[in-house]
C-alpha cells in the first residue's frame, strides 16, 4: 500500500465517522443528547472561569488561525517549499468551504444559556476545526523536519494541549455541544489526510520525499 492510499483510507475513515455523527446529530439521537448533556455538565463543574474560557476561545479564532495558516504558507514558499505551501492553502480554503456547507446543511442551533452569546449554527465548531486543521498541518511539517525525535513529541504535546484548551473554552462558554467539537476534529483530520493523499497522487511520490524538493 502506498502512502497516498493509506492517507486516502484514513481520510475516508475519519470522514465516514463524521457522516455518521452528522446523521445522529440531525435526527437528534438519544446517544448524542446524552453525551452532550453529560459532558457539558462535567465542564460546568470546573467553574465559571469566563475569562479563561474566553482567552482559550480567542486562541482558536478562525481569523487568527487563518492568518497563521497564511503566514505558514508564505513561509513555506519563501523557504522554497512550494508543494507544501500549496497543500496549506488548499487545506485552508477547501476546509473552510466544507465547514460552511456542513453548518448550513445541519443548521443545528447553539446550546441554550450561552455565557457569551455567539451567532450562527453550532455543528461543527469553526474554532475547533480551524485550530485542529492548523495543528495537523504543523505536526505534519514538524514530522518531516524533526523525524519523530523528542523535540517533535514535545511540540505535538503542546499543540494538542492548545486544541484541547480551545475545546474546553467553547464548551465552557456553552457556545457549542461536545459533539460539535468531535465533528470538527473528525472533519479537520479527515480533510487534511485527503489533501495529503491528493497531493501525493498529483506529485507522484510520498510527501516525505518531497521535503526539500
Amino acid at each position: 500500500m502506498t502512502t497516498s492510499q493509506r492517507n486516502q483510507q484514513l481520510a475516508l475513515g475519519f470522514l465516514g465517522l463524521l457522516g455518521i455523527l452528522a446523521i445522529l446529530v440531525k435526527i437528534q439521537a438519544g446517544l448524542v443528547l446524552w453525551l452532550d448533556q453529560s459532558v457539558l455538565a462535567a465542564v460546568a463543574k470546573l467553574g465559571p472561569h469566563v475569562g479563561l474560557w474566553e482567552a482559550l476561545t480567542t486562541l482558536g479564532s478562525p481569523i487568527l488561525t487563518g492568518i497563521l495558516a497564511i503566514c505558514l504558507a508564505g513561509g513555506l514558499f519563501y523557504w522554497r517549499q512550494p508543494l507544501w505551501g500549496e497543500m496549506v492553502v488548499i487545506g485552508l480554503v477547501g476546509g473552510d468551504g466544507l465547514l460552511l456547507i456542513l453548518k448550513h446543511l445541519l443548521k443545528r442551533p447553539r446550546p441554550s444559556l450561552q455565557v457569551l452569546v455567539d451567532n450562527g449554527f453550532s455543528f461543527p465548531s469553526g474554532h475547533v476545526f480551524s485550530t485542529t486543521l492548523l495543528a495537523a498541518m504543523v505536526i505534519t511539517l514538524l514530522c518531516g523536519v524533526l523525524r519523530h525525535n523528542w523535540i517533535f513529541w514535545v511540540a505535538v504535546t503542546m499543540v494538542s494541549l492548545i486544541v484541547l484548551g480551545v475545546i474546553l473554552g467553547r464548551l465552557g462558554l456553552r457556545n457549542h455541544y461536545p459533539t460539535d467539537a468531535l465533528g470538527s476534529l473528525l472533519l479537520a483530520v479527515g480533510w487534511w489526510f485527503q489533501v495529503m493523499s491528493l497531493g501525493e497522487r498529483q506529485w507522484g511520490k510520498s510527501l516525505g520525499e518531497k521535503w526539500g524538493a
